[in-house]
């Protein structure tokens, strides 16, 4: 085990308190380096508690009855501590208001918990750390989506819900999420953001996708 002198601490904040604390536990088992010491379902525990501030803060975007976005990230900044800010909106517009409010890092909660953990590396700097996480993944071919997958975004762009198309398609519901599932990592892998609905439309149309062959 690293050495206690040489870890650095986390802090979790979120109403949502089953996220936090599975994040915490992934964290505790994933991530060696680093000490959590404080997990908290608001804002005022999270301040109040005896840890704080730690090394990095990671809080939620958004939460009932507590300060602003701005106003939490400069409490936490102004006494020592970075902050990483999870959010459920994952627009590019949250993302530039969450840093124009001074937050180090942005990482959409449909993200993996090792988007957050990567984030809180590279906030802190910390190359070690970085060194001695997980080894990247090594990225397979990209693959244009198949006629069946492009009708599926067709269905979906039409605002067809993912229920609604695995009726249509005669599927299971799981069949529809992992076809979309697999189009956001493609586009992933290039390096074109598509976590969101609009997003991945965004790029299909981009790529022509959304066009009937047989309406040409």
């Amino acid at each position: 085990m690293t050495d206690g002198t040489s870890r650095r601490t986390i802090a979790l904040v979120d109403d949502h308190v089953l996220i936090v604390d599975g994040l915490a536990q992934w964290l505790e088992t994933n991530a060696p380096d680093f000490d959590v010491v404080a997990v908290s379902g608001s804002w005022t525990g999270l301040v109040e508690h005896e840890s704080f501030p730690p090394d990095v803060v990671i809080m939620a975007r958004q939460m009932d009855s507590t300060p602003t976005l701005r106003r939490r990230v400069r409490e936490c900044k102004d006494a020592g501590a970075a902050v990483v800010v999870m959010s459920t909106d994952g627009s590019r517009e949250a993302e530039t208001e969450t840093l124009a409010a001074g937050a180090d890092a942005f990482v959409p909660k449909s993200r993996p918990a090792e988007a957050v953990l990567d984030a809180v590396k590279r906030v802190l700097g910390d190359t070690e750390a970085a060194a001695s996480g997980p080894s990247p993944r090594v990225a397979s071919p990209i693959d244009e989506p198949d006629d069946w997958q492009k009708r599926v975004l067709r269905l979906y762009s039409a605002g067809q819900s993912t229920v609604d198309i695995a009726l249509i398609e005669g599927v299971r519901f799981e069949k529809i999420r992992t076809a979309l599932k697999a189009i956001r990592a493609s586009y992933d892998q290039q390096g074109r953001r598509a976590d969101t609905r609009d997003e991945l439309l965004r790029r299909a149309a981009e790529d022509g996708y959304l066009t009937d062959p047989d309406a040409r």
